[in-house]
This record gives structure tokens, C-alpha cells and sequence, in this order.
């Protein structure tokens, strides 16, 4: 397409030109599918009667109706699956129907049918028929018994991969469909069309908001009937004609009355989702289909109980596999698969995305449940996890899935030879390179005339999701200013057209305003503020593309604190160069300027390449790459290698992060002692440095080095490196606590003299 029907484009639907050219880009090629895209109606819903097998679906449940017969609602436990039981529920409850509900306990259940929990069913309800919904399609033992033992009739309603053999039942299954019917649709997605199918389209709105919530927490594409349903959904959420229990829900857990994507992702479905992965989510189910107040308060208190317990399950499981992790092979293991027996199987799904955004490559984590070990897995861009799974299905005892997420059952003598299976099949198909961590954006900051008007038009985007991703943006700056936000560690910079803030990022104040080639990512949005409108936007990760001359020796003097040995082998600059050959291996740490630039010159001249650089982000993998003056060492214990080019005042320090399967290297170069004796502090400044720690550590809350030090630099005006000195030199003398909170211990009486770091220094 070329510029000036983009212009054209840009102009007719009134948003950035850059926005059209990136949804060009996307597939929507054309003034109707963008029109399509941009302003989603109901009416475009494809004609559900083309779907393979859903007028028969339509027909059985009508006799159903009819006859009086008794049905009983099959679900699976997860969002989707609450959802669409809720909708296909509520449903039949209007018209009449004897209607009972059933999710499966993912503990003494599991997932799916199955004949033991079909038994229980039939002694416990009497039905005529079982309509699954978002389960079943692989079931096919557990659909003949069913049948043939139980005497139930069966009809299955599910979005997962079909297996080559089809249950011997009813299907409604949109991926059994051709491609002139939109296939991508979730388990509530389905339900919503057999409503549709059964009461018209005015039933079927009805249902929206809770069908919405099901398509964006499911991870299935948001483009097509997907999209349609999500933001119709979103729509009747944000009016607030809702249901009364997602208008409760949507109270209790946040502060703003506008519900975007980013809200059903990462508050209101995952307290949906808890109580199914916690124990029983048959409670849940309630939420969307009473009206009483008393329960519905009840049952919201219980979510936002059960996902502070999953919040804080899965922080320390995903600690768990991160300290794993330490010593892996990623030179040759693309994928990621870690087991365990004392796992809560209800969370290992979120812990695996959790790990592969950390190390951008697939993860399957496994625990045991029974004999057997279940595990859920998830992937990233490009690579079918499902397909790798499958093609080590005579090791499975059974699996599923989709392409970013799949679930499988193992023996536990098996896991060892499917892990080095899997490796081996996706490290045949795909090079090593493409693990490689790296920053996806979508503008350039710099081509945006306005930032406002750029905000106004990613409006009409939303929901982002799986298949239609949120607009990344990149800027590229030499020095910004930042202002400390009150008394917290985020950062804020005014900007004539947007507000940029940094959570978290006191810490990276004196790098972000450095001025050196930077590059910025961030996302854009539209904020409002005492009813004024305007572009704002966040910094997550952010890159230099090098450092200054004068260095922050703050974490250079920070490894004088840690006392006691570490094996360090010593080694010569051509031995440390060798030992970063690998992708995945080796982590240089500079805290002088001329060491970093030297190395980093040496390490270009002999692989013909440049040595990755001072990146802040959320990734952990072990790239090679070389670090100037880190403020974080905890990412050391994924790396084989860690060189120090020069020499700390302790390697004790680099010890503690170092795992089992990593090795320690030191030059033997102490130059940078001499250049940090510069900023030794008198005896009189270092007693001025005190009294005013004293003074605001006394009545304030300082939990880090940059915090203290940008609140003693309103008080008396200090250097970075002057506070970090003195506060090492009297954390080492026992007078500061630096561990926690910062504290004076005023019964410690030493003398300057004692302090082994103020005496290596002044003796350089």
C-alpha cells in the first residue's frame, strides 16, 4: 500500500498514519477490514449455521427443552470454562430447563471427562444429557462409556485440537470447521453461539460482558468474531448493565471504573481463575449466576482472598524455578523443562509464562498428581508447543493444547528422555539465535507528531491481546531529567507532550539522566487528571548504548561489605576473551571506564561483533555481555562464567549469587582504587554524612542506596559515590544496618581507622 492511501486511510478514520500502516502490516489491508477491525459489530459475526455439526447441536437441545429432559453441564475449571458453563447455564434456567452444573476438582477430578467422575455423576444426578463445555473433544473412551454404561446422551462443546479420532457423539467444535468459519473461538465463545442459536441474537447479548471476559482471559486470538465478542463485552462491562456480580468484582479489585483487557488479564480473571486452581471452582460460578447480594459479596471476598493465596504461591514457586534455573544449559536447550513433586499444580501454568518471559523460550513445568506427573506448558512466538508435544506422544501418557499453551501427563522414569527429546526436535528446527532476548517496538517515537492524538487513536485498538498486541514504542535520547515521585522509588519526566514514568526506577536515575545515547521503551496511553486529558507513557525496559567517562563506582564499593574467601581464579585479558565465545555463557563486569572501553574494543576486533551492553529489562537470560558498574547481581547465577576486569574489594560479594555450575574469574587489575581514593571523604565530611543519615533514617523509611541518597542530597547536597562510601564504611563498622530498613545502631563506639575499606582505599 503505498503513502498516500495510507495518508487517505489515516484521514478517514481519523488516527495516526503510523497506526494504519502498523494494522496494514497486521493483515488488515483494506479500507474494510480495517473498518471491520476498528469498529467491531455484531452483525459481522460469522453465520454460526456454517459451523460443522451446530445445527444438530441446536436440535438435540431443543428435544431436550421440549421433553422436559434433565441436563447436566460438564465444565472445565479455568475462566473459560466458568464462563461458558455460566452462559450456557443461565440459558437454559430461563427457558425452564432442569439444569445442574458440574466443574471438575483439577485435584481429585482432573482435567476433563473421565469415568470415575462420570460415575459419581450418575448416582448423583439423574440427566438425560451431558453437554460439555470447553472439554471433551479428546475424550473419546470416556464419551462411550458415557453412553453405552451410564446411559447418558453426550454432546460436546469444546475449542481445543481435535484428535484424529473424533468421540462418538455430537460436536460443536468451531476447529472442526473450514476456513470460511472463524475457528478460534473459546469454550464461552461457543457457548455464546448455542445461545445465540437457541434464543436469537437479543439472549446472546445478554451474555456478552461475561463471554468478554472469557475471550481475553483464554489467550485466543483477538481479531475476528474474537474481537467482536471481546470489545461488545467490554462495552456492556464499562456501562455498567453488567452482571451484578462482575460489577462487584470489578469494584473490589480496582480503582478506576473504565475495565480494559489489561484489567480482565491481570485482575478479574486471574481471581476468577483462583478458585480452580487453589481447590473447587464450582463456587465461582455463582458469581455470574445469582443476583442474591449477601452471596455475591461473599463469593468476591473468597476470590480476592484465594488470589492473594495464588499471588503468593506463585511468587515463590516461580523463585523456586528461577533458583533451578542457576547452571542451565541454554547454549543447547531451547526449551525449559523443570518437575517437581511438591508443586501446586494449580499454578504451574502461570509460573510457566512467568519463566518464559523471563528467558524467552518455550517452558513445561511438571508436578506429580497421583502415579503420574501433569504439567502444563507454554511457548513463545514461532514455535508450535503443541506440535513439539505431540511428536513425543509414545513417552505421554496424554496431552493437549494449543499453539502458545498445552497441558500432558507423563510417567515420571519418562521425563528425563521426553526433556532431551523435545530439545533435540525444536533445537533441529530452529538456531540458537532466536532465543536471543530482545525488544519488540512498533513506533518510533520520533515519527509521532502527537503524542495525544497517537493515545486517541490506540483507543480504538483495544482489547490488546493474543493476535492483536499492545503498540510498543521506542525513543531514543541522550539525557532526560527525572523527578523522584514523592517519597517512593518511581520516576517521572515532564515532557511538553506526554508524561514518561518509571516504576521502580530511583535506582536508575543517575544512568537514565546520564548523557549518553539511550534507548527508551515504553507503551503509550491515555490518562486524565482533574478532568485534563493526556499522553502518558511508561518506561519497562531501557537500553545505553554506552556508558560515561566517569564511572558510578556506588556497586564497586558495595562489594567491600561482603568479607570471608570465594574460589576466583585470576586469569590475563586473552583467556577472558576466550571464554565468552558462546551465546549463552559468560558475564563481564567493569567498573572502571577505561577497563569497559579497552574490553569492549577487544572482544569486537576478535569475534567480529560487539559485546551486548548495560541493558535494563526483565529478562534473565544469560547472554553474553558486558555490564558497567551493575546495580543488581542476581542475574550472575544463570551464567557459567562471570570475569570481573576489575579487581572488587571482595569477590566474597559475586560468590553469593553464583551457583553451584558458575565460575568466578578476576584480572588482577586494581587501577580503579586510585580513582575512587578521589572521593574519599574527610573525617569531618564523613562525620557531616553521618549525622544527616542518623537524622533521616531516625524518621524515615529508607529501604535502599538511592533513597538515601537523593533524600541526603536535599538536605546537605552529597555526591552518589560520596554516600555510598560512607555508608559502607559504616555498615562495615557496624554503626549503619543496611539489610531492611536502614538503621543507626548507637551503641556501636569504632574508629574510623578500623574500617579495613576506608584503609585499602586510602593506602591505593
Amino acid at each position: 500500500m503505498d503513502q498516500e492511501e495510507l495518508k487517505r486511510l489515516a484521514v478517514e478514520f481519523s488516527i495516526d498514519k503510523k497506526l494504519v500502516e502498523i494494522l496494514v502490516e497486521r493483515g488488515f489491508d483494506t479500507q474494510k477490514k480495517l473498518s471491520d477491525f476498528l469498529y467491531p459489530s455484531l452483525d459481522n459475526l460469522t453465520d454460526a449455521h456454517k459451523y460443522v455439526g451446530y445445527d444438530d447441536v441446536l436440535e438435540r437441545i431443543r428435544f431436550a427443552i421440549a421433553n422436559n429432559e434433565k441436563i447436566l453441564i460438564y465444565g472445565d475449571y479455568d475462566c473459560d470454562g466458568v464462563c461458558g458453563v455460566s452462559i450456557l447455564h443461565n440459558y437454559l434456567k430461563s427457558v425452564g430447563v432442569d439444569v445442574n452444573c458440574f466443574l471438575p476438582n483439577r485435584h481429585t477430578d482432573g482435567y476433563g471427562l473421565s469415568i470415575e467422575t462420570l460415575e459419581k455423576l450418575a448416582e448423583e444426578y439423574l440427566s438425560d444429557l451431558i453437554i460439555t463445555v470447553d472439554c471433551g473433544i479428546t475424550a473419546v473412551e470416556e464419551v462411550e462409556y458415557a453412553r453405552e454404561a451410564l446411559g447418558f446422551d453426550v454432546i460436546i462443546t469444546d475449542h481445543h485440537e481435535p484428535g484424529e479420532v473424533l468421540p462418538d457423539c455430537l460436536i460443536f467444535n468451531p476447529k472442526l470447521s473450514g476456513e470460511d468459519c472463524f475457528r478460534e473461538l473459546c469454550g464461552a465463545g461457543v457457548a455464546l453461539r448455542i445461545v445465540e442459536g437457541l434464543g436469537g441474537d437479543e439472549e446472546r447479548n445478554k451474555y456478552l460482558d461475561i463471554a468478554s471476559i472469557a475471550t481475553i482471559a483464554d489467550i485466543v486470538p483477538l481479531v475476528g468474531d474474537n474481537r467482536i465478542i471481546a470489545k461488545s463485552g467490554l462495552k456492556v462491562i464499562n456501562s455498567f448493565n453488567c452482571a451484578k456480580g462482575i460489577k462487584k468484582l470489578v469494584k473490589k479489585c480496582m480503582q478506576s471504573d473504565v475495565v480494559s483487557s489489561y484489567d480482565i488479564s491481570y485482575k478479574i480473571s486471574p481471581r476468577i481463575n483462583s478458585l480452580g486452581r487453589m481447590g473447587d471452582a464450582n463456587a465461582v460460578l455463582d458469581l455470574f449466576c445469582t443476583q442474591d447480594n449477601f452471596l455475591l459479596d461473599s463469593i468476591v471476598n473468597e476470590l480476592d482472598e484465594s488470589n492473594a493465596k495464588r499471588m503468593q504461591l506463585t511468587q515463590d514457586l516461580t523463585e523456586h524455578c528461577f533458583e533451578m534455573l542457576k547452571g542451565y544449559d541454554f547454549e543447547h536447550k531451547p526449551v525449559i523443562v523443570l518437575h517437581s513433586a511438591y508443586w501446586e499444580d494449580g499454578i504451574i501454568g502461570i509460573v510457566a509464562s512467568k519463566v518464559v518471559e523471563a528467558f524467552k523460550r518455550p517452558a513445561i513445568l511438571l508436578t506429580k498428581s497421583g502415579d503420574i506427573y501433569k504439567g502444563s506448558g507454554r511457548s513463545v512466538k514461532g514455535i508450535d508447543i503443541r506440535k513439539y508435544v505431540a511428536m513425543c506422544e509414545d513417552m505421554l501418557v496424554k496431552y493437549g493444547g494449543h499453539k502458545m499453551a498445552c497441558g500432558l501427563s507423563i510417567e515420571e522414569k519418562n521425563i528425563n528422555d521426553f526433556a532431551s527429546k523435545i530439545n533435540n526436535l525444536v533445537a533441529g528446527d530452529f538456531d540458537m539465535g532466536y532465543f536471543m532476548p530482545s525488544e519488540r517496538y512498533d513506533v518510533d517515537m520520533s515519527e509521532v507528531e502527537s503524542a495525544l492524538d497517537m493515545a486517541r487513536g490506540l483507543q480504538l485498538l483495544e482489547p490488546f491481546g493474543e493476535g492483536n498486541p499492545k503498540i510498543k514504542f521506542k525513543e531514543c535520547i541522550n539525557s532526560l531529567e527525572f523527578t523522584q515521585m514523592g517519597s517512593t522509588a518511581h520516576l517521572v519526566s515532564k515532557k511538553a507532550d506526554r508524561e514518561i514514568l518509571m516504576f521502580s526506577g530511583l535506582k536508575y536515575k543517575e544512568l537514565l539522566e546520564s548523557n549518553v545515547p539511550k534507548e527508551l521503551y515504553l507503551d503509550l496511553k491515555l490518562a486524565e487528571f482533574k478532568n485534563k486529558l493526556f499522553a502518558q507513557s511508561k518506561i519497562y525496559s531501557f537500553v545505553c548504548a554506552d556508558v560515561e567517562e566517569q564511572g558510578d563506582y556506588g556497586a564497586y564499593l558495595m562489594t567491600g561489605l561482603a568479607v570471608g574467601d570465594y574460589d576466583v581464579d585470576v586469569i590475563d585479558y586473552q583467556r577472558a576473551l576466550e571464554l565468552g565465545g558462546d551465546r549463552y555463557s559468560t558475564c563481564y563486569i567493569a567498573y572502571d571506564f577505561d577497563t569497559y572501553r579497552t574490553f569492549s574494543r577487544q572482544y569486537c576486533e576478535k569475534y567480529g561483533c560487539i559485546l551486548t551492553q548495560n541493558k535494563v529489562s526483565n529478562f534473565v537470560v544469560p547472554v553474553t555481555k558486558i555490564i558497567f558498574c551493575p546495580t543488581s547481581l542476581k542475574e550472575l547465577g544463570y551464567y557459567k562464567n562471570v570475569v570481573l576486569l576489575d579487581k572488587p574489594l571482595s569477590v566474597k560479594m559475586f560468590g553469593k549469587f553464583l551457583s553451584g555450575k558458575g565460575k568466578l574469574y578476576c584480572l588482577n587489575n586494581d587501577g580503579i582504587l586510585a580513582k575512587v581514593k578521589q572521593l574519599l571523604p574527610s573525617y569531618k565530611r564523613l562525620g557531616e554524612i553521618y549525622l544527616a543519615i542518623k537524622a533521616i533514617v531516625d524518621k524515615k523509611d529508607i529501604r535502599g542506596m538511592a533513597e538515601l541518597y537523593y533524600t541526603l542530597n536535599k538536605s546537605i547536597g552529597v555526591q552518589y559515590d560520596e554516600v555510598v562510601l560512607s555508608a559502607v564504611v559504616l555498615a562495615e563498622l557496624g554503626i549503619l544496618k543496611l539489610s531492611g530498613r536502614f538503621s543507626i545502631d548507637n551503641s556501636v563506639k569504632r574508629k574510623l581507622d578500623e574500617s579495613k575499606i576506608y584503609n585499602a582505599i586510602c593506602n591505593a
